[in-house]
């Protein structure tokens, strides 16, 4: 080290922040203390280090890539993870070249300051914001289902059916509020809360069967099927099963499709007589985004899994016994 002693190596001693020269070589030259603490080492062992002797394979690419952008430029500001006695940090690394009387470079100087907390926060900002966008998609997709029966509802009391209608309405205006509320919960909490109770799974799914336009598809089921579940939930997994059942089973179709809901061993299923689903995205159907149909959104089945796992269900899709889709939970 070419200097030492003195108030101002004592006052940049003190700095939280790593500076640093290096030569023309791109050999270290100089430092404040903080690069010993943060690497334990003495300043024999940090005297002609290059800079790239602190990072791994990693980041060595993106260091020599700024050490080239000094010498085309003149300055650099690049990000990168460094091994230090307290575990990786990730440092931004700044470079000013140094020249002399004749404009030559000699080197370069700057300072390495400590952003791991800034970039972990930006990571988790990142991740809010794809949760957010999430809720959105969650939710418009999810209401469609009821605002579609409150409109054909709607468009029944403009002919006079009034009193029925209206009762329709605003059964689909309470369950609309009920998933907001749901997704919110979600949202915050970051799962599915639960609220397990011992229920008839069989008319839970009659009351989903209200809430999607069916148009003239068939639903049929036991009188009973008891299981322990969430109501609200498991009414939510219908609706989005039905509603897949009903968009496959009618495209290009003439015949009605028969939505069934039949008890397992295990749990139950619920099948359908339609097309079925695409092989090519069997293994990737429950993952958000993915769809067969045009103007789908892909988030039905991903809904339907979410609120599977929520209850510790496993849910499968294979081909119906007479075609068609499966889907089966193991309870």
């Amino acid at each position: 080290m070419s200097v030492k002693g003195g108030i101002l190596q004592q006052a940049l001693d003190t700095l939280d922040d790593v500076i640093y020269i290096y030569d023309q070589r791109d050999r270290l030259v100089y430092w404040n203390q903080r690069l010993n603490e943060i690497y334990g080492l003495s300043d024999a062992e940090l005297s002609g280090m290059a800079a790239t002797d602190f990072f791994g394979p990693d980041d060595r690419l993106a260091v020599e890539a700024a050490l080239d952008e000094i010498r085309e430029t003149g300055e650099t500001t690049v990000e990168a993870v460094s091994p230090t006695v307290d575990g990786p940090v990730r440092f931004e690394l700044t470079g000013r070249r140094l020249t002399d009387e004749d404009g030559a470079m000699i080197g370069f100087a700057g300072i390495g300051r400590d952003v791991t907390e800034r970039s972990e926060q930006a990571g988790q900002l990142s991740q809010q914001n794809e949760r957010l966008a999430e809720f959105a998609d969650l939710l418009a997709h999810d209401i469609r289902n009821p605002l579609s029966v409150a409109s054909g509802h709607l468009a029944l009391a403009r002919d006079g059916d009034l009193e029925a209608s209206l009762d329709a309405i605003e059964a689909a205006h309470e369950r609309i509020d009920r998933i907001i509320t749901d997704i919110r919960l979600a949202t915050r909490e970051g799962a599915l809360a639960t609220d397990i109770d011992g229920l008839d799974v069989a008319r839970v799914a009659r009351e989903a069967w209200e809430y999607v336009d069916t148009e003239d598809a068939v639903f049929e089921g036991p009188d009973e099927l008891r299981l322990e579940a969430d109501a609200d939930r498991l009414l939510r997994l219908f609706e989005n099963l039905f509603r897949n059942s009903i968009e496959h089973g009618q495209s290009g179709e003439d015949t009605p499709v028969t939505v069934r809901l039949e008890a397992t061993a295990d749990g139950f299923a619920v099948t359908d007589d339609g097309p079925g689903i695409d092989p090519a995205i069997r293994d990737q159907v429950f993952d958000p985004g993915v769809t067969d149909i045009r103007g789908g959104t892909g988030f039905g089945l991903y809904i339907v899994r979410t609120i599977a796992t929520a209850h510790g269900w496993d849910v499968a899709v294979t081909d119906a016994a007479g075609g068609g889709a499966r889907f089966e939970f193991a309870c």
